[in-house]
């Protein structure tokens, strides 16, 4: 055989194997080609569902979502949900044929807290969720109501956003229900008063009223008006029956008999010496201070702040005191009578005694910063039943600014310049609150502290 033979027998050999190994790999008698491995993925979303879900590029739906055709290998998974974070989580995927997936979305939230007065139940959109105060409550962004309820007050509904961060703070004053007052009387068909404020009913008689400190006066003539103060708590009923004395002396004011009484002192101011017994007639004497109501009733001009018809009319001048007194057909009591009422004739140092607190008068020291209304320190009436002798306002009297008999100090202030006004007020110390004390002004002036009572002549 030549040698060119074998090797083009060689050649065609290989390549006769290569057809059939080609040929065998197209029939699949020689080997087999392994296919990707295919996974379906299922996403959730806690604590709730409904969160888009952004993934391997595509939108995929919302959670709950099945995703089909994965392939082993990490995926970043990008979730929105409204009131939550946007969440981006790394998953790794198996090549296990079904996988879940759980992650967690954080709420967006701010707090909220609510306060009342008094404690009330506080309902979340219709839940209860405890009482006033509620502190810091933590709530997811949205919007909510709530609604504060106490069998004995007005609920109160509120409807509020809360947004990322919020710190939002409620605060309440619940409007008490109204209470139902009964007033009887001995005699009956008597006139009533409440806070020194007139009333259309007569006795017996039931007023719905707002809780609250209620001055009740009764009064019919020839008989001594009576008084009593009731403390209305919020829808709860109650009554008060009131017996009148016979007398003749006109509503609204007190008898103060005739007789001697110490007037003065030795150991306070110079203008207060010296002591000395003054003899003073019967007379009357207003029991509280002229309110704002009955001074516009004469001065239709006059103006106060609104709610304050019972508080004393302020601003008064002793000329303007003296001319609203006789409009009425009374007058302003004299310095001697001022300090009767006030001080007895036992030289008390204030209308109750001679312990002073707080708590007994609006001066200085009460740190009210303003007037009350008329007989609120019922409590702490003068030895004759007068109101408010301490305190609240300064009282024009009749009387100049001049020395007491028996004071030989010389001063350029006596004499027929100045009124005297007496009991202090509000904005003055216990000083000059004291039964004895002095205090002087021109006739013109009409301080905003400055009022009166009015007084008449009796016979006893």
């Amino acid at each position: 055989m030549k040698p060119g033979y074998r090797t083009q027998g060689l050649v065609a050999l290989t390549l006769t194997l290569g057809a059939f190994m080609g040929l065998c790999a197209g029939c699949g008698c020689w080997g087999k080609k392994e296919e990707p491995v295919q996974v379906a993925v299922l996403i959730e979303s806690v604590p709730e569902s409904g969160a888009s879900v952004l993934m391997a590029g595509h939108d995929q739906g919302y959670t709950p979502v099945t995703i089909y055709g994965l392939q082993p290998g990490s995926y970043e998974v990008i979730m929105n949900l409204d009131k939550y974070r946007r969440k981006i989580e790394t998953i790794t995927v198996t090549e296990a044929v079904e996988q879940k997936f759980t992650i967690e979305m954080e709420p967006i939230v701010g707090d909220v807290s609510i306060s009342s007065t008094p404690e009330a139940e506080v309902f979340l959109d219709g839940e209860l969720i405890g009482k006033t105060p509620i502190l810091k409550k933590v709530l997811q962004v949205g919007s909510y109501s709530y609604e504060i309820k106490h069998p004995d007050y007005y609920p109160v509904k509120k409807d509020f956003l809360m947004e990322e961060n919020f710190k939002l703070e409620f605060e309440h004053e619940l409007r008490p229900m109204e209470s139902q007052l009964t007033v009887t009387s001995r005699p009956s068909s008597a006139n009533i008063w409440l806070n020194n404020i007139a009333q259309a009913q007569r006795t017996p008689a039931s007023i719905v009223l707002r809780p609250g400190r209620y001055l009740v006066s009764v009064h019919s003539d020839g008989f001594v008006q009576a008084d009593s103060m009731v403390v209305l708590e919020a829808n709860a009923p109650q009554t008060v029956h009131l017996e009148m004395s016979a007398g003749k002396v006109p509503q609204g004011m007190v008898l103060i008999p005739a007789g001697p009484f110490t007037m003065g002192t030795n150991e306070q101011a110079p203008d207060e010496r010296p002591a000395r017994e003054v003899y003073v007639p019967a007379f009357y004497i207003d029991r509280f201070e002229v309110t704002n109501q009955a001074y516009k009733k004469v001065v239709s001009s006059h103006t106060f702040p609104k709610g304050q018809d019972n508080f004393p009319a302020l601003g008064i001048s002793w000329t303007e005191a003296l001319r609203y007194c006789e409009a009425i057909g009374k007058r302003l009591p004299t310095e001697a009578e001022w300090e009767k009422a006030a001080r007895g004739s036992d030289k008390r140092i204030y209308p109750w005694g001679d312990i002073f607190s707080p708590q007994m008068s609006n001066t200085k020291e009460t740190e009210l910063g303003m007037p009350t209304r008329v007989g609120y320190f019922y409590a702490t009436p003068s030895i004759h039943g007068c109101i408010d002798m301490a305190g609240n306002a300064y009282e024009w009297v009749m009387d100049w600014y001049d020395a007491y008999p028996g004071n030989h100090d010389v001063t350029k202030d006596y004499g027929q310049i100045f009124r005297i006004l007496r009991g202090g007020s509000y904005l003055t110390e216990k000083f000059e609150a004291r039964t004895s004390a002095r205090h002087f002004d021109r006739m013109d002036s009409g301080r905003r502290d400055y009022g009166f009572r009015c007084a008449m002549d009796a016979r006893e």
